[in-house]
């Protein structure tokens, strides 16, 4: 900070001229005596002079990084040990190990109920040394079979079980990719084309935002036209922005009437004085609720629409082909309201490990019927097919030449 030079017969004087100059808050930085000029500095006269600057304006309250109060981040006052009790250290391993459990033991499937949890730490330890052994036996590297698991982004229970599969058929051949390939055939179940039967049907998709629900819509809406049956587009996406003009756009270019649904009683409405041959309901990825269009698919109100109709009914769960075991699970548990009746798996074309065909129909237990690969309407969607299904998790030699050529 600059300092200027003020010069006094006393101190006090130097002072006030410094504070007349600068202010309250003039800040002395140094003092010192200084002969005077002329006759009085001859006779041995001093002055003093004293260093004066403007103090610094005072420092703003330290910034912190968090979204509350500064108040919200003062450490914690010392905790007063209390004898008997468990230390921090011992209760932070504890929860952390616990935590470690319930995600292993969701990954494979297994319940993670508060009852069936240890009681203590050592018992925690050994149910965590458990489950690793579980994974053991599909998760070597010398296991080529968890190999190609892994290599196929297939995880978990859905793993464990195909590696165990694959084992039991070793006795029969020695063909690593047969064996797999037969394990998969004998998990995963196909179910018909939704547009095979000639009968009136109300075909709904179900699932979450952004999985491709209205584009899979599109497309069994344009190839039900070019079989020269006629559809009603329903939607019931009220919530996300545009879900409504998305839709309306679709019906729009192949001429088709549509209908909101906002609630379970509008699309009970909606079956009651639709003349059409199809009923086409896009969902919302909100998880239903009591009065949603979605749990009207499964409702007795359905079943009475079915009988004044004579609508058959289908609840496609569409998954993505990426989906991983921990996201497949939690789909399925999210939509099992609905009541799905089969599966469409989405987006094929944009993964190289697509694990959610497997990890879907492990799952949900539901029968794969709908395979999506690409955004084109009408041509990227296609029956499911345990050969299809096989070409795209594990192909062939001939089908990579095939593919290559």
């Amino acid at each position: 900070m600059p300092t200027q030079v003020f010069r006094a017969r006393t101190l006090d004087d130097a002072r006030r001229a410094a504070t007349t100059a600068l202010g309250e808050g003039a800040v002395v930085v140094t003092t010192r005596q200084v002969r005077r000029t002329g006759v009085s500095g001859l006779l041995g006269g001093f002055d003093v002079e004293i260093a004066a600057a403007t103090a610094p304006p005072p420092e703003p309250p330290p910034r912190h990084k968090g979204p509350f109060a500064l108040g919200a981040y003062l450490p914690a006052p010392p905790r007063v040990p209390v004898i008997g009790a468990e230390s921090p250290e011992l209760a932070a391993l504890r929860t952390e190990l616990r935590g470690e459990l319930r995600a292993m033991r969701v990954v494979l499937g297994r319940s993670t109920s508060p009852a069936s949890a240890p009681n203590d730490l050592a018992a925690e330890i050994v149910a965590i040394r458990e489950t690793l052994e579980l994974l053991a036996p599909w998760s070597r590297k010398a296991d080529k079979t968890a190999a190609r698991l892994r290599a196929m982004g297939i995880e978990g229970a859905a793993a464990a079980h195909l590696s165990r599969a694959v084992h039991a058929l070793a006795r029969d051949t020695k063909n690593e990719n047969d064996l797999l390939s037969t394990a998969i055939s004998n998990t995963l179940n196909v179910a018909p084309w939704p547009l095979e039967s000639s009968r009136r049907a109300v075909i709904a998709v179900v699932g979450p935002t952004g999985v491709g629900k209205t584009t899979t819509l599109a497309k069994l809406a344009t190839r039900a036209k070019m079989d020269n049956r006629t559809v009603t587009l329903v939607t019931s996406d009220t919530f996300r922005v545009g879900g409504i003009e998305h839709i309306k756009r679709y019906a729009s270019l192949l001429d088709m009437p549509t209908e909101i649904a906002r609630t379970g009683s509008d699309l009970a409405r909606i079956l009651g004085r639709a003349t059409t041959d199809l009923v086409l309901v896009d969902t919302s990825g909100r998880a239903p609720i009591a009065s949603s269009a979605e749990r009207l698919l499964a409702s007795n109100a359905f079943k009475a629409a079915q009988e004044n109709n004579g609508f058959t009914r289908q609840v496609l769960l569409c998954m993505s082909a990426s989906s991983r075991a921990v996201d497949a699970m939690r789909i399925v548990k999210f939509f099992a309201s609905a009541a799905p009746t089969a599966i469409a798996v989405t987006k094929i074309d944009e993964t190289d490990t697509p694990s959610g065909l497997v990890h879907a129909g492990f799952f949900a237990k539901l029968p794969i019927a709908v395979l999506c690969s690409g955004q084109r309407v009408p041509e990227d969607i296609a029956p499911a097919t345990i050969e299809s299904i096989l070409d795209v998790l594990c192909p062939r030699h001939e089908t990579r030449k095939a593919m290559v050529a």
